[in-house]
């Protein structure tokens, strides 16, 4: 019975989530949009779906197949002379929202501890959802979304070190600048090697494979690596989804991506599973508690935008980016994702924040995902003339 129940879940979920998401495209609206919306209407609307390990599955294989497929559409040598800005945008972007959302807190809380963990938890910018956008309307590939790329991996990084001194400053009271130097040279280590002597492993392991001649098993293998490599990279405390990104990006020179590798993983990612997460994400909205909070949620999300949008897009100028790509680099700074969602949950267990400041940051992440696609809809309408 808790089989059947889940698969009707499941069910319910992927209708709404694909008849939504086609309904909001045709209005020239991302289909993410109608997907999210799926999520809280089978939710917490009508109460069809709750949360559940079988969903939270299928959510996390659609997130990491889609930053997989993200990964294979970057090459290494296309996005390399522009990480030196990528990589100043994206701190520059983190920097402002720390202190932004920290001095909100200490406006709103007047808590040392509960200011630093609201401005820690605003900082990470959502992967998926911004460079997807970019991708759907064939701008990724454009110097713009070169950028996109570096600030996102950057992004990463920055949110994983911000998570470990916030860790280390709970657990032991003070901050631990040897555990979090020794992580940051961990991660940019297994970066350099997968990206470096990996993606030649990786490649010729492929060609190889292919004289089975079954495209199945070259459509197995590469998502397999993905996996792997998603771990390796959680256990050395990189988020499993940017082990993911960066396998993509290995495999993205090889000979059987466009043939092989990409069509069949668009057919399980787009047709099952990428929807799953985009709808899952929003049936966690408590949408009581965000009635009674409205307005500081309301605070929250114009300080988290105008600190990202400032921090990075306006800071594009400095770059020679004109006003066009400023906007496209501040829309996309918009939506926070899982980061934000665990530096929140681990201060709440921590004690440091309270449940209803818990509720009011998942409501800001999940409004900022909302409105990305949304804002991108309108700069694109504008950007046309009408």
């Amino acid at each position: 019975m808790v089989l059947e129940n889940v698969i009707f879940q499941l069910g319910i979920l992927l209708v709404l989530a694909m008849v939504l998401g086609e309904i909001t495209s045709r209005l020239g609206v991302s289909a993410l949009v109608g997907q999210i919306l799926a999520g809280i209407i089978a939710g917490p609307m009508l109460g069809l779906v709750h949360p559940n390990p079988a969903l939270e599955f299928f959510s996390f294989l659609g997130l990491t197949i889609l930053v997989f497929l993200i990964g294979l559409e970057t090459k290494i040598e296309e996005i390399r002379k522009d990480i030196y800005i990528g990589i100043v945008l994206a701190a520059s972007g983190a920097l402002l929202t720390v202190i932004g959302g920290y001095l909100l807190g200490q406006l709103l809380f007047g808590n040392f501890n509960t200011s630093l963990a609201i401005g820690v938890a605003m900082i990470s910018t959502s992967t998926a959802v911004p460079i997807k956008i970019l991708i759907d309307r064939k701008e990724y590939h454009t110097h713009t979304g070169r950028i996109f790329v570096i600030m996102a991996i950057a992004d990463d990084v920055i949110a994983i070190l911000a998570l470990s001194l916030l860790v280390s400053y709970v657990s032991v009271g003070h901050i631990s600048l040897t555990y979090v130097t020794s992580l940051f040279l961990a991660i940019m280590g297994f970066i350099f090697f997968i990206l470096t002597f990996g993606d030649k492993v990786i490649n010729k392991f492929i060609n190889f494979i292919q004289r089975s001649h079954d495209p199945e098993t070259l459509f197995t293998i590469p998502l397999s690596i993905a996996f792997l490599i998603s771990i390796w990279g959680e256990n050395i405390g990189l988020a499993a989804i940017t082990g993911a990104f960066i396998a993509g990006m290995a495999m993205s020179r090889s000979y059987f991506r466009e043939s092989i590798i990409q069509p069949k993983m668009k057919i399980l990612g787009f047709g099952l599973v990428i929807p799953i997460f985009f709808a899952y994400s929003s049936i966690f909205v408590d949408l009581s508690a965000f009635f009674t909070s409205w307005h500081l949620i309301l605070i929250i999300l114009i300080v988290g935008i105008l600190t990202k949008a400032i921090g990075s897009g306006f800071m594009a100028r400095y770059f020679g980016f004109d006003g066009k790509s400023q906007t496209i680099i501040s829309i996309g700074m918009i939506p926070r994702g899982e980061y934000g969602i665990v530096i929140s949950q681990i201060a709440l267990t921590a004690g440091i924040i309270t449940n209803q400041i818990y509720t009011i940051l998942i409501s800001f992440i999940l409004l900022t995902v909302i409105l990305t696609p949304i804002f991108f809809g309108i700069e694109k309408k504008i950007s046309k003339g009408y």
